[in-house]
């Protein structure tokens, strides 16, 4: 395998041209569509069956993170970020709240056999950690599918591979949508993340560990580190490289949910920091410069990684969330000194204002980074 898979996004820009090429036949599937075009969630209108509100459409996966839950043998943890990389989309529109959930899991049948039990406690951990107060229902489970795919699903243990695919459906208020404008003078506030979350591990595999860690050989040469999983580098303080990269990504959801009450200010939106790192702030505005002056501190992992892989701070920042896995745009100095005294009373995470925005004299959106780790600002535009 000479092509480095940690490179994907090349022939994922070419899938979607493809996908939505091919989707362009049928303009009917998209007539109900009112959400913002590429921000994290989609909403369709339904005036027949519910006319107040719209309903909030989510999906995603856990992506290669899966091949720790082989490795150590901890199937439990992975479904916590399955439902973070949904919940959290959700968060970033404040007041949704979810409603179903539908989950599809491809296993080799050991998997079935000896760890059916352990995935489904992680995901009734996770969605007890999601469980908003006040909600007007509580979000219930749809459907369910396994699959046993012993050909085609492996991962880092013969035997053990599985995939989940998780789609999360919710429902908004007509009215409370928030207007997705952010303005000159806006308030940005970070919160921090728990570790690499549920992006880059393809790279982060890659980069960190040795051949040795990978049996299938067409895979090995994919693998330039120097670390086995039970390795304590001291930049770690006392983790393992797996316990590091195993660590499960923050929930959002409830702390949105509840800023979402406590304010109730359209002028709230959040930004989930996924793939692509900071220019996700990108993804809603006109003509505006997001100014992060102020950045969370990067994590351990993270410092690992920069270490280990040669990326430029560029690169880093693109590649992972760098310490604040999410944000929201407040529209005052008050409001955001509100919302980060709620997070941080809760305790669940960390929260501080992290920068402003500006008008931007150049058309399209930016994101600048006033302090990296190291080196000048860095811009990122568009997203």
């Amino acid at each position: 395998m000479k092509k480095d898979t940690a490179d994907y996004e090349r022939s994922e820009a070419e899938a979607i041209a493809s996908g939505k090429k091919a989707l362009e036949r049928a303009p009917w599937l998209f007539n109900r569509a009112v959400s913002k075009k590429g921000f994290f969630v989609e909403l369709r209108e339904n005036n027949i069956v519910h006319p107040s509100y719209f309903s909030v459409h989510c999906v995603d996966g856990n992506g290669t993170k899966l091949f720790l839950s082989a490795w150590s043998g901890n199937y439990r943890l992975a479904p916590i970020d399955g439902i973070a990389m949904n919940a959290n989309d959700i968060a970033t529109i404040i007041h949704a709240y979810p409603d179903v959930l539908n989950i599809y899991l491809a296993c080799q049948t050991e998997v079935e056999e000896q760890h059916m039990g352990e995935i489904m406690n992680g995901f009734v951990d996770a969605l007890e950690k999601i469980r908003i107060p006040n909600a007007p229902l509580d979000l219930n489970i749809g459907k369910m599918e396994t699959a046993s795919l012993d050909e085609m699903i492996s991962l880092g243990v013969p035997n053990k591979g599985v995939d989940f695919g998780i789609v999360m459906g919710g429902y908004i208020s007509k009215d409370k949508v928030p207007n997705l404008n952010p303005e000159p003078g806006n308030i940005i506030v970070g919160v921090s993340s728990t570790g690499l979350h549920s992006n880059g591990y393809t790279g982060a595999r890659h980069v960190l560990f040795t051949p040795g860690v990978e049996y299938r050989d067409e895979w090995k040469s994919q693998y330039k580190g120097k670390f086995h999983f039970d390795d304590k580098p001291k930049i770690l303080k006392g983790k393992t490289v797996l316990e590091a990269l195993q660590i499960p990504t923050a929930l959002y959801l409830v702390e949105a949910s509840l800023i979402g009450q406590e304010f109730d200010n359209p002028d709230i939106y959040g930004v989930n920091i996924t793939g692509n790192g900071l220019a996700n702030f990108n993804r809603a505005g006109e003509n505006v410069s997001f100014e992060i002056t102020e950045p969370m501190d990067i994590l351990p992992i993270h410092e690992l990684l920069i270490q280990e892989s040669g990326w430029t701070p560029e690169q880093a920042y693109t590649k992972q969330n760098m310490g604040m896995g999410f944000a929201y745009i407040a529209p005052s100095l008050i409001v955001a000194e509100g919302i980060v005294k709620l997070i941080n009373k809760r305790g669940e995470n960390k929260a501080k204002i992290v920068g402003v925005v500006e008008e931007s004299r150049e058309k399209g959106l930016i994101t600048r980074l006033h302090e990296p780790y190291e080196g000048n600002a860095l811009e990122f535009k568009d997203y």
